[in-house]
């Protein structure tokens, strides 16, 4: 039974050292087998001679070993046992096309393939913006208010403008005198100026006339007259007025007694006026004459 036991822990081992060894290479299990059985049968000798039957320094048998005898035989193979494999792999492992043990590198790990450190190139740094915005608005207001108003204020009122003339207002007496002889068959008339106006008319026509044209028979067979002119006020009306009648009065006084037809065109004299225009005439159709008159001032 005792010497049972060596050999049931040398077999557990190789089974062990076989089993790592045919793991980690196919070509190498038949030879580590080989140095397994070898290194068995030499470590199988000192333990017989060890054991106490074979002990030549008894002379007696001693049919029980002792306790510590079995152990250190016992310790003595398996140390043995566990030292031949890993002798014999280191073998195999220099040889030429073996593969190394699994059972060297059983305990580590492979160390990991170095991997690239190298990092993309940093991107370029956005331009910096401003965070802050303005929280400070301006408060201040200007609180003080012109109190002082203008109080002058314009006392003068602008004179008013003059209003346009009327139609016809500024129109020309030697226009109207045109338009008179254009429409009415008149005989030669001659006209009378400066001081012959006040003899005949009885009024000085520079003082009170803008502009005026009197116009006279050639002859003193005819009563006839033809007298326009335009005053400087109308105030001055009643004047011209006076003195126009006079001057009829005259011609009728003159043909009362010499031509009957002059006469009658004497007495039938008219005075017409229109604004600051004032017509005087004596004809054979006074009527033609005052249409002509006041159609020159539209």
């Amino acid at each position: 039974m005792n010497h049972r036991t060596p050999w049931l822990k040398i077999a557990a081992t190789l089974t062990i050292a076989l089993s790592l060894v045919s793991s980690g290479c196919s070509n190498g299990s038949s030879n580590d087998s080989n140095g397994s059985s070898s290194n068995a049968s030499q470590t199988e000798t000192p333990d017989q001679s060890a054991s106490p039957e074979n002990s030549p320094s008894d002379g007696t048998s001693n049919p029980t070993a002792s306790p510590s005898a079995e152990s250190s035989a016992s310790s003595a193979p398996s140390e043995e046992a566990e030292a031949a494999p890993s002798a014999s792999s280191s073998a195999d492992a220099n040889r030429p096309g073996t593969r190394p043990s699994a059972s060297s590198n059983a305990g580590e790990k492979p160390a990991p393939s170095a991997k690239p450190t190298a990092k993309p190139a940093e991107k370029p740094a956005a331009t910096a913006k401003p965070t802050t915005k303005p929280t400070t608005k301006p408060t201040a207001k200007p609180t003080t208010k012109p109190t002082t108003k203008p109080d002058a204020k314009p006392t003068a009122k602008p004179n008013p403008t003059a209003k346009p003339d009327a139609p016809g207002a500024n129109v020309a007496v030697a226009d109207i005198i045109t338009n008179i002889t254009n429409d009415v068959e008149l005989p030669a008339l001659i006209e009378a100026t400066g001081e012959q106006i006040k003899d005949f008319y009885y009024f000085d026509g520079a003082e009170l006339l803008e502009e005026g044209i009197f116009k006279q028979a050639m002859m003193n067979v005819k009563a006839t007259e033809l007298v326009v002119v335009k005053l400087k006020s109308s105030e001055h009306y009643d004047t011209v007025k006076e003195g126009l009648t006079k001057r009829a009065e005259d011609i009728i006084k003159t043909f009362s007694t010499y031509l009957q037809d002059q006469y009658e065109d004497a007495k039938n004299y008219q005075i017409v006026r229109n604004g600051n225009y004032v017509l005087f005439s004596i004809s054979h159709d006074q009527e033609a004459i005052k249409k002509a008159f006041e159609a020159s001032f539209g």
